[in-house]
């Protein structure tokens, strides 16, 4: 029995090959890399022929031992692929698979790739089957905490220096979507090139309309005008930005003003924060009309509203900002109905 995790299953095709893998699990993107990945291992090894059957099409259960058996006769290596769209097989399936894996076919490869099972269905006998034949590599979702250090290694594998805040901004951005992590890191890898990414980079990679608007509704409502904020959200609800960048960008710009009217400079407290134009005199404006204890306070808030737009606490998301902004232009008003 040889149960692995993504990585154990990379290491162990070091190692050489087994008769069958079964990789299943909630996480698509890291599903389709570790079959990937075997392929790869199996195209190395000489198997240069592969069949697919796809459930969505109807595997056609009865032909896996007859095109098992009949490769073998003309003596070419060859990946036979299964694809679940979901964590069942039927009974024809299930004797299917527990025949084969009894006798697996020589110069064949079993790839079988689907969703996760449950308990039940890892008792059923042929999941057993595949476990004692072969390999069952079991994915699971990145936790939240752990994103961060995912979204980092994939910066890195894909040659890209990032700041700690980039980083942040990032995971954050994709709240646990590994493949909108993977395009935007491509993004990313397009517009930077060889240059470092800071959070100014990740922004410009989700539209550059995008962030001149959450900066210029940061500098509102540290100005005080709360109208315009109002409007400047709805635009940007309306375009479809993510509530989670309209709160990070309100959240830096309030620590950067509190920063300042603590008698420090914003990148003392802020990786990688540049200041630029007139944008200190916009900060130790807002710092000086607000004051230090109202700023604290603000940051607390922006907290809170951090945990509702990523679904970690119950509210609405965009009143909640609006409320955060009304705050900050010193209107705090309940922002529910402003953005109707």
């Amino acid at each position: 029995m040889i149960r692995r995790n993504p990585d154990q299953l990379l290491a162990g095709l070091k190692g050489g090959l087994a008769p069958v893998y079964l990789i299943t699990g909630e996480e698509p993107l890291q599903r389709m890399e570790c079959a990937d990945a075997v392929r790869a291992a199996a195209r190395a090894q000489g198997f240069e022929d592969r069949m697919v059957l796809d459930s969505s099409t109807g595997v056609g259960w009865a032909a896996l031992r007859f095109e098992a058996d009949s490769l073998s006769l003309f003596g070419s290596r060859r990946i036979i692929e299964i694809r679940l769209q979901e964590a069942k097989v039927g009974a024809e399936g299930a004797e299917a698979l527990r025949s084969y894996c009894a006798k697996p076919a020589t110069d064949t490869l079993l790839l079988i790739s689907a969703p996760k099972f449950d308990v039940r269905g890892q008792a059923a006998e042929w999941y057993k089957a595949v476990d004692r034949a072969g390999e069952v590599v079991q994915v699971w979702p990145v936790k939240p905490e752990e994103m961060p250090r995912w979204v980092a290694k994939r910066l890195q594998a894909r040659g890209l220096a990032a700041t700690p805040e980039a980083v942040r901004l990032l995971a954050d951005r994709v709240e646990g979507n590994l493949l909108a992590a993977v395009q935007d890191i491509e993004k990313l890898a397009l517009i930077s090139g060889s240059g470092p990414v800071d959070a100014d980079t990740v922004l410009a990679a989700v539209g550059d309309s995008a962030r001149f608007d959450l900066f210029s509704l940061a500098d509102t409502a540290l100005s005080g005008e709360a109208a315009r904020c109002v409007r400047i959200l709805k635009g940007l609800r309306d375009e479809g930005a993510e509530p989670v960048l309209i709160c990070w960008a309100l959240t830096r710009e309030l620590r950067a003003a509190g920063l300042l009217c603590a008698g420090m400079r914003p990148e003392q407290g802020i990786p990688g924060y540049r200041m630029f134009g007139d944008r200190e005199g916009t900060l130790r404006a807002a710092g000086q009309r607000l004051g230090l204890k109202p700023l604290r306070h603000l940051l607390r808030r922006a907290a809170r509203v951090d945990r509702i737009v990523k679904g970690a606490a119950p509210g609405d998301a965009w009143g909640e900002l609006v409320s955060l902004c009304l705050a900050a232009a010193g209107r705090p008003v309940g922002g529910s109905a402003w953005i109707r």
